[in-house]
């Protein structure tokens, strides 16, 4: 389902794969969390909404997802949008 919904959204299909996404990461997914903090944060299919963005990466950096990782480091150097945990 996963590789489904990456090619929803690199297709800019964000409304199909917005409910893939948020169902994989319902089960855990750091992949998926990641790719819903940059919905979020671009407001591609969704409200623009940093602060859900920095809370969908932080999960996914639980998850050990790298991606999810630099976008917390850069947004930590350049909004004040980032919250310590």
């Amino acid at each position: 389902m996963l590789q489904k919904a990456v090619a929803l959204f690199e297709a800019d299909k964000f409304d199909e794969a917005l409910p893939l996404f948020k169902e994989l990461a319902k089960n855990g997914d750091g992949e998926a969390m990641y790719y819903l903090g940059m919905m979020y944060y671009e407001g591609w299919g969704v409200e623009k909404d940093q602060n859900k963005a920095v809370e969908w990466w932080k999960k996914a950096n639980r998850r050990g997802n790298l991606d999810a990782k630099y976008m917390l480091q850069t947004i930590c150097s350049t909004s004040s949008v980032f919250a310590r945990e």
